[in-house]
């Protein structure tokens, strides 16, 4: 029998604060407790307590900062659960870091160049605007620079990157092509109560649902093209479409509103917000199709959606796009179908194609397909990346 582990987790971002990354981290901890693991979370104060493992609130999502706190601690195993972290390999040894998609490009997190702080106080404020503008973009190319180089020596230096998809792992080739041969793909989990919903009878009237944070600097979602579609539907098709958005940022739901006003559908889309674990699940069994039709650009795109999984779970099929992580789930006609593209006509072609009955679904067939995707599985599947790649020097008990 193999040795429990001490694992070290580091998250910046956590519940209670929503995301489907955040669950991630939180479903990983409590799975590893569940197999005996000796678990230590690090993350930001206010970060959701549990029983399953010893929270230590040290994070400030100051990068250099958040390295120091992390040193005196001492770990079998530490795991970066965002790619922004992967300086921890640096400094700690057996380090594994998982890339969920932007994590892996946007140097949210970086480490500034010496000496910053000290000309902000006492030079920039006295260059004329249009040469302090040029100083300060100049600075930060060179922050980039700095920062890219440090990320490739740690990721490097990590025992192993874990991605939770294959298209997450295509990007993060190409973005550090010396990662090559060095990651490994392991999709996230589903918690356990979304098998346990009865599923309800289906209205006469399609029921169509998407689960999603709205977000204006974060598009990617593609909630817009979707209404466009329905808006060409409206006529010779009945529906009715509800979004759940629990997080939302900026003006981009109020877009929203406008485009279901511009199109007449007020009393056929509905866009609300966050639901009790109950609710949600009510929502799932209630629906006929998932819809999240996500695209891609360049530094952010749809790693692996955990919505898909919940959907599914409930015997609800799902609609999505070749430009993600998705891909390397949804089997065409099985457990959901695809989009040609994910522009809003695109999204209408395959629409029709489940309103005009072209495509059916059998829901056990839809529930079958995330069982493999539970936590203890994924966590027994990332255990088994740690004993084969780090360093751990245990033996049998």
């Amino acid at each position: 029998m193999d040795k429990k582990l001490k694992i070290g987790l580091v998250t910046p971002f956590f519940l209670p604060e929503i995301g489907g990354a955040n669950i991630y981290c939180y479903e990983l901890a409590r799975a590893f407790a569940a197999q005996g693991h000796e678990v230590h979370l690090f993350s930001v104060p206010g970060a959701q307590e549990d029983p399953a493992y010893i929270l230590h609130p040290v994070l400030s999502k100051e990068l250099a900062a958040d390295l120091e706190a992390l040193r005196p601690y001492d770990m079998d195993v530490w795991h970066a659960l965002f790619f922004f972290y992967a300086p921890l390999a640096l400094l700690k040894p057996n380090v594994f870091v998982t890339g969920h998609g932007d994590d892996c490009f946007g140097f949210r997190f970086r480490f500034h160049l010496p000496g910053k702080a000290w000309l902000n106080q006492h030079l920039f404020w006295r260059l004329p605007a249009a040469l302090r503008r040029l100083v300060e973009r100049a600075i930060r190319a060179g922050e980039e620079a700095y920062t890219y180089l440090v990320f490739t020596l740690a990721s490097r230096r990590a025992r192993r990157v874990i991605t939770v998809s294959s298209f997450t792992r295509r990007r993060l080739i190409e973005r550090f092509p010396l990662l090559k041969g060095r990651v490994s793909v392991i999709p996230p989990g589903v918690q356990e109560h979304f098998f346990h919903g009865e599923p309800l009878p289906r209205a006469q009237q399609p029921l169509f649902l998407s689960v999603t944070r709205l977000d204006e600097e974060d598009r990617i979602k593609n909630i817009h093209n979707v209404i466009h579609a329905l808006g060409a539907l409206k006529d010779s098709h009945d529906f009715r479409y509800t979004v759940i958005s629990g997080t939302v940022h900026g003006g981009y739901k109020e877009e929203l509103l406008g485009l279901v006003r511009q199109y007449g559908l007020e009393q056929r889309v509905s866009i609300e917000g966050r639901k009790t674990d109950q609710e949600l699940l009510d929502y799932y069994r209630h629906a006929d199709l998932f819809i999240l039709v996500s695209y891609a650009e360049a530094k952010n795109f749809e790693g692996f959606g955990i919505v898909f999984l919940e959907a599914n779970a409930n015997g609800v099929p799902v609609l999505t796009s070749r430009e993600g992580g998705m891909s390397d789930y949804v089997q065409e006609g099985k457990n959901g179908l695809y989009v040609a593209d994910p522009s809003a006509e695109g999204i209408r072609a395959a629409l029709l194609r489940v309103l005009d009955g072209e495509l059916k679904f059998d829901p056990e067939v839809v529930r079958a397909a995330p069982e493999p995707y539970r936590w203890v599985h994924i966590a027994e599947a990332i255990e088994r990346e740690y004993r084969a790649h780090g360093h751990l020097g245990l033996v049998n008990e």
